[in-house]
């Protein structure tokens, strides 16, 4: 171990700082550190432990005063935080450099279960740390190391951060026209974190890094796991000061990105991921493994649905039975998924508080929900989500809707009861949320403040529209205790036409894919796709039949023989909203209802990889308007099937919202784009611009930009 202690050194070095004193409490201060004065002591930094070398933090040898360097020779239990730097100008800096050994610092916990912090770094101090793996700390205030106004530049190789309360490392840098200084991680492993509330989808704690005003950070090769709560597990672009004029940093992503089990998002902010989307598959951090141990969850065979777990990507599942969810379905930011319930149920009353827990586009069709012990769907974040044809029953807690735009369309909400006196028992419109609610029954739900909180603004200050709702249709509110709707001075619109009649039904007949075969009638002539009336081909893939107000679609193998993968009557595209109607089992095909009443039948891949599409005019048996292609397989909203895109000579467009990257318009999310970034674009389709973004090219929705140049 090697100690390099600064000190006043000569009297020369006494007469400058001296002169730097201007109130007489400086020089008791300088007094008190001269040679040989009483406290001198407090100039020297602590010892490092004889059993571990690295100090502990023991009482009256807690600050860092000078350069250092430890290195660890077995695991350390900390005793208290060590503190380095002192916050003021012109000071000497001072790097503090632990070398770990592949070693475990253990961050000092209080009686009362509060975590304490292993580093607290103020702006002339440095922390450089290797080889080690610190184990909790952090609180609510602060990372497990906290970095503040820092003036020099910090970085962390080959470091696992695990356990850590709220924050595994905080940077906050809040000062007007202070630096810009960039902080580095390299091979980095933060995992097991879990912070306090969801806050804002603009804005809030999050679980492995917390990045405030003027920081940059570049991170090369990081591995995100089992990270909960929050609003993110990376956090950039914020200020708690937002009448100070503060430059905000960004976060650099390089390497590989291995994001395993992390809800409710990966990251908010200003994020430049030039990742690509790779996954690490070496070693990561102090020797940890980079294997996925929060897989996708595998739907169960029986019902056709997860019953515990993470869902990645965009998922279709079509329920075969009824289900008992055994854990919470954790649906992140970065998903898409729909649940065709096919008037199959729902259990939940074995999966916990959040059974399902929803921060990506979510749909839920056709379905009963029932069991829960507290809210039987929590949404976080500002996606679209959309609930129809369902029964939310016996419940105890109520849709708890966090900032989410969603729709609820012939739904049921009947007998549940909640002990929180503060809380709705059928509807909690929360946060930014956006409800729409048409032709729906709310039944004798009981407790808290009523059924349905139509959502009154809250006491955070947040950046975005006050939460609303908007009632339509049919409604029936009955027998609900203590009342019907609360603050519904925040209703946006009230145009109900009336009570709903008292035999509505919710459910709708399940589709014909359940079946095990279709209808004999039904079955074309191998390597004839027109030998039906009314039948179109679609491309040399599928074939779709039409008669009697259904339609079938047979996909067509290589030795060109029919096999039936989905069905769907009109009476069913006439119960849904817009969006996806019926999908089959293996995702080749789907029907979406489109506005006004148009159908869209899709089916794909084919072997260039494009999905081919036929579009009805106003329903199952309509004319066929046109064919068209998209890029990828069907997925949980209709591809755009305008017209072509045009090429564009000298356009460059400017990102207003962090915006989803596609592989084609409306097709696959590729990645995230950040906020308030230029791009080149190369063409523009209806509604799309194509650019390029560090290298690689997708798509994203004009509507969300701003242009410059000749963008069409």
């Amino acid at each position: 171990m090697i100690i390099r202690a600064s000190s006043l050194g000569s009297i020369a070095s006494f007469v400058f700082r001296l002169s730097r004193c201007l109130r007489s409490v400086c020089l008791i201060a300088l007094f008190l550190l001269m040679p040989g004065a009483p406290g001198a002591a407090q100039n020297t930094n602590p010892d490092p432990d004889p059993t571990c070398g690295f100090p502990l933090g023991l009482s009256g040898a807690r600050v860092i005063y000078s350069t250092v360097e430890y290195t660890l020779t077995a695991n350390c239990q900390m005793q208290q935080r060590l503190t380095c730097g002192v916050g003021t100008e012109g000071v000497p800096t001072i790097t503090v450099t632990v070398n770990g050994g592949g070693n475990t610092i253990f961050v000092h916990q209080y009686s009362n279960g509060t975590n304490n912090l292993l580093f607290n770094i103020s702006s002339n101090c440095a922390v450089v740390l290797k080889n080690v793996t610190i184990s909790g700390g952090g609180n609510t205030s602060a990372g497990a190391i906290t970095i503040t106004n820092a003036d020099i530049a910090s970085s962390f190789t080959d470091v696992t951060f695990t356990g850590a309360s709220y924050n595994a490392l905080k940077i906050d840098n809040q000062r007007e026209n202070s630096p810009s200084i960039t902080h580095t991680l390299s091979n980095v492993l933060i995992e097991n974190t879990t912070t306090g509330n969801y806050q804002s989808a603009k804005f809030g704690h999050a679980t492995s890094i917390y990045m405030i005003g003027n920081v940059n950070l570049n991170i090369n090769n990081l591995a995100l796991r089992n990270l909960r709560g929050g609003n993110a597990a990376i956090g950039a672009n914020e200020t708690h000061n937002p009448s100070l004029n503060i430059s905000l940093g960004t976060v650099s992503l390089t390497g590989c990105l291995t994001v395993d089990g992390v809800f409710p998002r990966v990251y908010y902010g200003n994020i430049v991921d030039g990742t690509g989307g790779v996954a690490c598959t070496d070693t990561i951090g102090n020797n940890g493994s980079s294997a996925m141990v929060y897989r996708q969850a595998p739907a169960d065979p029986a019902c056709g649905l997860p019953l515990s777990g993470f869902i990645y990507g965009n998922q279709t599942y079509n329920l075969r039975g009824d289900c008992a969810l055994s854990g919470t379905l954790f649906i992140p930011y970065e998903s898409n998924v729909v649940i065709n319930g096919n008037k199959f149920t729902i259990d939940t009353s074995a999966a916990g508080a959040e059974p399902i827990a929803a921060a990506g586009a979510f749909s839920l069709r056709n379905a009963v929900i029932s069991g829960a012990t507290a809210s039987p769907l929590v949404t976080y974040l500002d996606k679209t989500m959309s609930i129809s044809n369902a029964e939310f029953r016996d419940n105890g807690g109520p849709l708890l809707i966090q900032d989410s735009v969603i729709s609820l369309n012939s739904v049921l909400i009947q007998d549940h009861t909640v002990s929180d006196a503060t809380s709705a028992s059928a509807i909690q419109v929360s946060k930014h949320a956006q409800v729409s609610i048409r032709d729906s029954v709310f039944r004798n739900n009981t407790g808290g403040v009523g059924a349905l909180h139509a959502g009154k603004p809250s006491g955070h200050v947040l950046i975005g529209p006050d939460p609303s709702t908007t009632l339509a249709g049919c409604i029936t509110f009955e027998s609900n205790s203590p009342a019907n709707i609360v603050d519904g001075d925040s209703l946006l619109t009230d145009s109900r036409t009336g009570p709903c009649p008292a035999d509505m039904m919710f459910l709708v007949n399940p589709d014909s894919p359940a079946a095990a075969e279709p209808p004999s009638s039904y079955s074309p002539p191998a390597g004839v796709c027109d030998g039906k009336p009314d039948a179109l081909p679609l491309g040399t893939i599928a074939c779709v039949f039409r008669e009697a107000g259904r339609l079938t679609v047979y996909r067509i193998d290589e030795q060109s023989r029919g096999h039936f993968v989905l069905g769907a009557t009109q009476a069913q595209v006439n119960a849904n909203g817009t969006g996806m109607v019926a999908a089959s089992l293996d995702g080749f095909a789907a029907v979406y209802k489109l506005e006004g009443g148009d159908v869209l039948v899709t089916a794909g891949p084919n072997a260039r990889g494009m999905t081919l599409n036929v579009t009805l005019d106003g329903g199952v048996n309509g004319r066929a308007l046109g064919m068209s292609a998209s890029k990828g397989p069907p997925a949980a909203s209709p591809p755009d099937t305008n017209a072509g895109s045009r090429a564009l000579q000298s356009c460059m467009v400017t990102t207003l919202h962090i915006l989803n990257f596609r592989d084609a318009p409306a097709g696959n999310i590729q990645r995230i784009l950040p906020y308030n970034v230029t791009l080149t674009a190369f063409e523009r389709a209806p509604d799309w611009f194509y650019v390029d973004y560090h290298g690689a090219r997708g798509w994203i929705h004009a509507d969300y930009v701003r242009t410059h140049g000749s963008c069409g």
